[in-house]
């Protein structure tokens, strides 16, 4: 604690800029970054809102707008004088645009009190056809009695074809006239006059197109069917074929007033004989083209006889519900929503004097309309439509939407249809900001980076200070230690010298030694010092001349254990033969030397035992020093040449050092342009290896 406190003193005005400069600078700027985002998350929240709101209100005017073009249509059929009179052809042929286009509309039907409906997309009007009972003088009925009893009791048909011919040219009344030809036509087929048969029968389709049988069948319906079996009779088997399917169409587009039962026995008796001709019909390009008009013809066959279903449901679950509604004051068109046996039923009424009304098919009203107008309007990747029915069934949009991005719900206007619109937003958006967007966002954070790297900063510089200032004091500590032991030893010998307290010669040169040795041990510790901080400062100079390396090296050895013969070391030379001469600084690697055997008799309490060795490997001449101490812990030898480092053995060992000697090794053999190798073992002592090479050194 005391430490920090030091620190704090020492790095006070340090710390004092910092939090000026800083960190008091960056907290302003931080707090106001984070009120402009949070103003600025408000302003696009509200941007995005508006957006989602007016998306939303484009699509329902677009919708609506679609729906009034139809709707306007019916208005103005509402208003017509034909409307008022009830004339259904004049009223059918109004709205024609929408009987013939494409829109969304499953069925048109126009209601008036007391009558039946009328639904134009299953037939034309329902008094298109004249009936009128056959009108004949006796004279005539009597030749029309002959003419019956020779048709069918006699089978006497040239007889017939005559009586039948002389009544359609005597009598003038439309239908009447109409059915004599008929049975002229009818009896000249049974005579085998084909051609004839044909011929007439296509008089009657021409002259009279809105006459009808007996049974009030429309006789150009049944003339056609009876002029269709006549060409095929006759071999005409490709314009019998196209006859038919002109016939199927027209029973399609609803052009006589049948009823469900006559249209559906009628569709399926031309789908016989079209089916018949075709397997007679030589195949080609026309037949083809003929088979792909039939292909179209039984969808249209599909979708009329699902109008006539809905129309049944229509009369009995739909017109009650209109009637009753139309009973009030209404002038605006108004909606009518159903679901019958399954399925919805989407009504929209116009009323006048009676009522225009229109069946949605809701499905392509979809697909027309609402799919189109929703990926128009909303081409943003983040903001998306979903459509769903009251029961939550998805109609537009992605099917797998979260409902919890549901950012704003509505209605369609005048809740027609009863389908609920939903935006969905992206998380991102629906937050409000694109953060990585924000110029505020990265202002704060390049604060924030420059804040921390800087209470980092701070931080280490302290823990370095600290590192080095507990470097220092150990340092200080161990070259206090280093001093005190030999000046100790001095001053208590020369004091013993000084008293005259020793008088035996012998005695006396013994102390004179151990002082010279003791002054050594000073010198060796002030040079190490004195040299480290010339090399910390760049100022080490070397003198390199060319060495004897054999000879250099006995000699190091031989001062060496001179300057400690006190100390029982034994040190073993093994030197090569044929060792080169290089060129070295002599002074400066028998400082580095006396570093390593004096480590090395430090830390071998036990055997003062080292051996020394010299040899030549390839293009280095190595110096080898090998002892029997305790040896250095894996983990130390990555660090035994960091300056003032004490390795865990010798803080263990209570051996005391400066931490200098293995750094200056280091350092003086690499200005040599060679390195410093070292093993060990715990327990098994060390060796140190001193590469220099033989040429190219440093000069």
């Amino acid at each position: 604690m005391n430490t920090f406190k030091t620190l704090f003193q020492q790095q006070k005005k340090l710390i004092f800029l910092f939090l000026l400069t800083i960190v008091i600078p960056s907290l302003v700027l931080s707090i106001s970054g984070i009120l402009a985002i949070r103003n600025e998350r408000y302003r696009n929240e509200q941007k995005i809102l508006e957006t989602q709101q007016n998306a939303m209100t484009l699509l329902k005017n677009q919708f609506s707008g679609q729906m009034k073009n139809l709707l306007a249509l019916l208005q103005n059929t509402a208003r017509l004088p034909a409307f008022h009179e009830k004339d259904y052809t004049a009223i059918r042929q109004h709205l024609n645009p929408i009987l013939n286009s494409s829109e969304p509309v499953d069925q048109l039907f126009i209601l008036f009190k007391e009558r039946e409906p009328f639904f134009p997309l299953l037939h034309y009007a329902p008094d298109t056809l004249k009936y009128s009972e056959t009108v004949l003088t006796p004279e005539q009925e009597a030749l029309l009695a002959r003419g019956m009893k020779a048709e069918f009791e006699s089978n006497d048909y040239a007889a017939a074809v005559l009586i039948y011919t002389e009544l359609a040219e005597r009598t003038s009344e439309y239908n009447t006239k109409a059915q004599m030809m008929n049975n002229l036509a009818r009896c000249q087929k049974k005579n085998r006059l084909t051609a004839a048969a044909a011929n007439t029968y296509a008089k009657i389709i021409k002259q009279f197109p809105a006459s009808f049988t007996t049974t009030r069948l429309p006789l150009v319906l049944t003339s056609e069917i009876q002029l269709i079996d006549c060409e095929r009779t006759s071999g005409n088997k490709k314009q019998a074929l196209e006859r038919a399917l002109n016939l199927y169409d027209r029973i399609l587009d609803g052009v006589w007033n049948l009823n469900e039962n006559q249209f559906s026995m009628y569709a399926e008796m031309s789908e016989e004989t079209i089916n018949e001709l075709f397997n007679k019909v030589t195949a080609g390009k026309d037949s083809n083209h003929l088979q792909m008009r039939y292909e179209a013809l039984k969808e249209k066959y599909l979708l009329r006889t699902e109008q006539w279903k809905d129309r049944r449901l229509i009369e009995a679950e739909i017109i009650p519900a209109l009637m009753e509604r139309s009973q009030q004051f209404i002038t605006e068109p108004f909606h009518l929503s159903r679901t019958i046996q399954g399925k919805d039923y989407l009504i929209t009424a116009i009323s006048v004097s009676g009522l225009v009304c229109i069946k949605w098919n809701w499905s392509r009203m979809i697909d027309d309309w609402l799919q189109p107008a929703a990926e128009n309007l909303f081409k943003n990747e983040q903001l998306h439509i979903i459509i769903t029915d009251l029961a939550g069934q998805i109609l537009v949009g992605d099917k797998n939407y979260d409902t919890k991005q549901i950012s704003m719900s509505g209605d369609f206007e005048s809740y027609f249809p009863p389908w609920k619109i939903h935006i969905v937003q992206s998380e991102l958006d629906a937050a409000g900001i694109n953060l990585f967007r924000s110029y505020y966002f990265w202002s704060i954070l390049t604060v924030l980076v420059i804040l921390i790297f800087g209470t980092l900063l701070i931080i280490r510089t302290i823990v370095r200070e600290r590192e080095v200032m507990s470097i220092k004091s150990d340092f200080i500590a161990s070259v206090s230690h280093e001093l005190k032991t030999p000046l100790t030893s001095i001053r208590a010998l020369t004091e013993r010298l000084l008293a005259g307290k020793v008088k035996d010669s012998e005695k006396m040169h013994q102390y004179f030694s151990l002082i010279d040795q003791d002054a050594n041990k000073l010198m060796h510790l002030v040079k190490n010092i004195l040299d480290f901080s010339k090399i910390e400062a760049g100022k080490k100079e070397y003198n390199f001349e060319t060495t004897d390396m054999t000879v250099w090296l006995n000699d190091t050895i031989d001062d060496f254990c001179k300057d400690h013969i006190n100390e029982q070391i034994e040190i073993n030379k093994h030197f090569d033969a044929d060792i080169p001469c290089v060129s070295v600084d002599g002074d400066a690697l028998t400082q580095c030397l006396n570093n390593l055997l004096d480590n090395a008799m430090k830390f071998s309490p036990d055997s003062k035992q080292v051996s020394v060795f010299l040899k030549k490997e390839s293009e280095y001449i190595v110096i080898q020093v090998k002892d029997k101490g305790i040896g250095i812990p894996g983990d130390d030898l990555k660090r035994i040449f960091d300056k003032f480092y004490q390795g865990t053995a010798a803080i263990r060992q209570s051996v005391k050092g400066t931490g200098l000697g293995l750094a200056l090794v280091k350092h003086i053999v690499e200005a040599h342009a060679g390195s410093v190798e070292v093993e060990s073992l715990p327990g098994q002592g060390s060796t140190f290896s001193l590469f220099l090479p033989v040429a190219n050194q440093k000069p």
